[in-house]
């Protein structure tokens, strides 16, 4: 992906939290002479600061929920081996007419399922945590950037242009 494009697409997201929406099209506020000739090069270089500044508010969010996505990744490792031996003793118990030891089975997955989920809240809130905060920071210092006409108007010629 070109570098203009990663740029309007990282502006895009990061409008999209922050709810700023494209003006319309009957809304010139923040155009300037030229706009309409603007390749999506041309619109990408002048939303490059704005976006930047975006993406630096929202990095330590994106990096925090990348560790979130770490820890689940590495418990699903570690449940594996259980689940699996779960699964063959839920097919075994099927060999059992009465239907007791299947009953045990399943209310032994539940409980295993319900340790592992305890485990991840306990486990995860800190960051959890510490995600929405950062989340909230970001969204704090981009809000200002919604009101900014020259914005929306660069957003709606993006948008007009199909820029990706």
């Amino acid at each position: 992906m070109k570098s203009s494009h990663k740029m309007i697409s990282a502006f895009a997201i990061c409008g999209a939290v922050i709810a700023v929406a494209p003006a319309s099209a009957d809304d010139v506020a923040g155009a300037r002479p030229g706009d309409d000739a603007m390749t999506c090069q041309q619109i990408a270089a002048e939303l490059a600061p704005y976006a930047q500044q975006m993406a630096a508010a929202f990095t330590p969010f994106v990096d925090t929920e990348k560790q979130l996505v770490a820890r689940g990744q590495a418990r699903v490792e570690q449940y594996t081996p259980a689940a699996a031996a779960m699964a063959g003793a839920a097919t075994a118990s099927t060999a059992d007419p009465t239907g007791l030891s299947s009953k045990a089975v399943g209310q032994a997955e539940v409980a295993m399922q319900r340790e592992a989920w305890n485990r991840s809240l306990a486990e995860d809130k800190p960051l959890a945590d510490q995600a929405n905060q950062q989340l909230n920071q970001a969204v704090a210092q981009a809000t200002p950037l919604q009101s900014n006409e020259r914005i929306q108007r660069l957003m709606q010629l993006a948008e007009q242009k199909n820029c990706q």
